[in-house]
């Protein structure tokens, strides 16, 4: 079995995201498999705008995956949010998670959340929404565990979020949850800025990793930037990962490019890596 697979994260054209391309299923699919990617993680808003199966016949014919579903155009586009001062927002979000749950069964596919966490807004504590974080992510793991699917939460930067920006408040986190089903994304843009050496951090939540993003220090493919993927990806096989490196990357100069420079990148790291 491989050490690590490829992947990259597609949403629909609508999508307010930059980090992702933002191109019809049915399009990135050849194109992924061309450059011998093993899946695509797939971004929407919308989890009953596609049927599992409806996914399944558009990739499997080139034989690729679905590792997980990022829910964070959720946030961006309609404000759900496990911490939102406003219960209805709130209970929107917990109940969409439970949707991309129920699509991500039959596939064998994870659910992230990342931004859905949301921020502190006007007049409420950190504390205070860390507390609403946790008692929606209970809600939605029990659900989870009953389908079998991990949830992944994700420790996004400082910029973005002042909720759970480090692998140690996210590990806090997951303790307090205390779901089997509950597991970390991390991703190596966030890392770069928040964790003081991106290795030692990987190596403390060894265990409790159940998904990757990999992006260079710019946010632009693996191999455009100063991370020494590398040292990441040593590490993250130390700490007993064995599973996707998906791609959540600024899409310059194009699709195309970022494909083949991030297997570029990473591929000979992995072959090493296995050989060892």
């Amino acid at each position: 079995m491989a050490a690590f697979k490829l992947s990259v994260v597609v949403a629909p054209p609508e999508a307010e995201f930059e980090a992702v391309a933002r191109i019809p299923l049915e399009e990135a699919a050849p194109l992924v498999a061309r450059y011998e990617f093993d899946g695509i993680e797939i971004s929407l808003l919308d989890p009953k705008s596609y049927t599992a199966s409806k996914i399944e016949s558009i990739l499997s014919p080139y034989g690729l995956e679905v590792p997980a579903f990022s829910t964070g155009l959720n946030f961006i586009h309609l404000g759900y949010s496990l911490t939102s001062p406003n219960r209805e927002l709130r209970e929107r979000a917990v109940e969409r998670l439970k949707e991309f749950v129920d699509l991500a069964e039959p596939l064998g596919a994870g659910v992230i959340v990342g931004l859905m966490r949301g921020r502190t807004s006007k007049g409420q504590s950190v504390e205070e929404a860390l507390s609403l974080l946790v008692e929606g992510l209970k809600v939605v793991c029990e659900h989870a565990e009953g389908r079998g699917v991990d949830v992944y939460l994700e420790p996004i930067n400082r910029y973005e979020t002042d909720l759970v920006n480090t692998v140690e408040e996210a590990l806090r986190v997951l303790d307090l949850v205390g779901s089997p089903a509950l597991k970390l994304l991390l991703d190596t843009f966030h890392m770069n800025i928040e964790e003081p050496r991106i290795e030692e951090s990987i190596k403390a939540a060894k265990g409790r990793i159940g998904h990757f993003h990999v992006a260079d220090s710019n946010r632009l493919a693996p191999g455009m930037g100063h991370i020494d993927f590398k040292f990441v990806l040593a590490a993250l096989k130390e700490a007993g990962y064995r599973g996707y490196l998906s791609a959540e990357v600024i899409i310059k100069p194009s699709l195309e490019e970022v494909l083949r420079t991030t297997r570029a990148t990473l591929k000979p790291i992995i072959e090493e890596l296995e050989s060892q």
